[in-house]
């Protein structure tokens, strides 16, 4: 028998080994089904059409409500969110059916954000139509009040199937309905599946230093959090970590100690959260494609992950700090973020702290909901709240590639003095930094106190030195320093003057 050509012979092995190339595709998930299936909720007013190459399909449609109960839920009383989530590769149209009691009235403009995308949809009868470019995370809201039931669209990468492990002594395939008794199945344990199904874990499970993988596939829906005490641990899936039954500040929905290390959280989507949905003081982390939904109650932060951390290509709506920038050498690429009442986009510090090469990288922010009459110190889309001071140094900070897209009340809020009553001066040293290529919309409210972008330095010696604005632009008006302090809206206290630039380079 002739031998097979060696190029030939090399792709049967590598299609073998590796599957046939990615080709354009939509991989959908089945609806959660079983014991507690009532109490998942299907949107009520959204059906969702995935169409590509004729070829169509249905996914599934969650529905969060605003809770009711818990500090902030005042401001979000009859307030609901959609999501649907899928896997896509190349392009693909998106057709929405509105479900609501009455109809969208003529006229009624449909939008699409991400604004960087330039989405255009087209609104016929009930139904909305629009294309998206690939994979990423989008969201479409109805009038003027679009977002109060917006329906956000998660297109996570495409990817072969890989194999599951089969059940054994070292995986573990938990019964759907109650698992209590989690904690006690996962001694000896190295990976725990949730396969498609609905399962309640009854509040947090610790998990044993045996768990080194918690997948939670699409189609399942999880209701617990789990506590992290030991280095590489990776949670993943396409699955759904909900906190819905657990009470105002009960628990991280996923937390690591400082003492650990090298966890990963990647595919997977948190909702109704009551606290932090992704919380790793350790080090050498990552958050990937993560997103995060339903955040009705204040303290409900998005990410916060500590050196050498990296946080990218995720979804954050948070009700507090949607990611905390604290610690060396933390990266955050390609994130969308979605911002309540409460709380900073970028927090950089709610005490000083000793941290640089930080990079920040592309961000699109979509909407903040912070509230004009409020004189929150811990407001802006950059923002150092600063409630305790130190002797501690940020430097080396780049943030750049940022697009806000819909007005806010401030970009910049970095105060070490003059935070409001009952908030007293702190020192702290912020040197080396670059806001360059920021797009921004400011909401514009003459003689309002709180409707101003600051950087007001404790003294001389604590402060601000070398920080640069490069190519800013607020309501389409490019920033200079000429008219930092009238278009740029810049309260800039004359001890930092000096040391603040602006700059117009494209």
């Amino acid at each position: 028998m002739s031998q097979l050509p060696l190029n030939l012979t090399s792709l049967i092995v590598f299609l073998f080994c590796f599957g046939a190339p990615l080709q354009a595709g939509i991989v959908t998930y089945p609806k959660a089904k079983g014991p507690l299936s009532s109490g998942l909720i299907e949107s009520e007013l959204y059906t969702v059409t995935v169409t590509q190459n004729q070829e169509s399909h249905s996914p599934f449609v969650h529905q969060s409500n605003a809770r009711t109960e818990g500090p902030g839920t005042q401001w979000v009383k009859g307030r609901a969110v959609s999501w649907t989530d899928f896997d896509l590769s190349g392009t693909a149209t998106v057709e929405v059916r509105w479900n609501g009691k009455t109809l969208i009235p003529e006229g009624v403009q449909a939008s699409v954000y991400p604004a960087r995308h330039n989405i255009e949809a087209s609104v016929f009868e009930n139904k909305i139509r629009f294309q998206i470019p690939g994979e990423g995370h989008y969201v479409l809201t109805i009038g003027n009040d679009g977002f109060d039931h917006a329906l956000c669209i998660f297109a996570n990468p495409f990817s072969p199937t890989t194999r599951l492990p089969p059940p054994s002594a070292n995986v573990l395939y938990p019964q759907k309905g109650n698992n209590l008794d989690l904690q006690k199945q996962l001694e000896g344990v190295a990976e725990l599946i949730f396969e498609p199904g609905i399962y309640q874990l009854g509040g947090e499970v610790v998990l044993p230093s045996s768990v080194r993988r918690v997948h939670i596939q699409g189609g399942a829906v999880v209701y617990g959090s789990f506590h992290i005490n030991h280095d590489h641990v990776t949670i993943d899936g396409r699955g759904l970590l909900s906190g819905l039954y657990m009470k105002h500040k009960e628990d991280h929905m996923i937390e690591t100690p400082s003492s650990v290390g090298f966890t990963v959280v990647d595919g997977i989507t948190i909702s109704d959260f009551p606290y932090f949905a992704v919380r790793l003081l350790g080090h050498d982390n990552t958050i990937r494609n993560v997103k995060t939904v339903g955040p009705w109650v204040y303290n409900a932060d998005g990410f916060v992950a500590w050196e050498r951390s990296t946080m990218r290509d995720s979804f954050i709506m948070a009700n507090d700090d949607a990611i905390k920038v604290y610690d060396n050498n933390v990266s955050i690429k390609d994130c969308v973020i979605w911002n309540l009442q409460n709380g900073a986009c970028l927090q950089l510090g709610w005490s000083s702290l000793d941290a640089s090469n930080i990079h920040v990288d592309g961000i699109d922010v979509i909407r903040t909901e912070w509230r004009p009459e409020s004189n929150a110190a811990n407001n802006g889309v950059i923002n150092l709240r600063l409630s305790k001071g130190g002797e501690n140094i940020q430097s080396n900070l780049t943030f750049q590639n940022i697009r806000v897209d819909t007005p806010v009340l401030r970009i910049f809020d970095l105060r070490m003095d003059g935070m409001g009553p009952n908030r007293p001066a702190n020192r702290h040293r912020f040197h080396n930094a670059t806001f360059r290529n920021i797009d921004a919309k400011m909401l514009d409210l003459p003689g309002n106190p709180n409707n101003q972008n600051f950087i007001i330095p404790f003294n001389e010696e604590y402060g601000f030195k070398n920080l640069v604005f490069e190519n800013l632009s607020i309501n389409g008006t490019p920033i200079t320093d000429e008219n930092a302090t009238t278009d740029g809206r810049f309260l800039i206290d004359p001890l930092s003057r000096d040391e603040v630039k602006f700059t117009q380079t494209q």
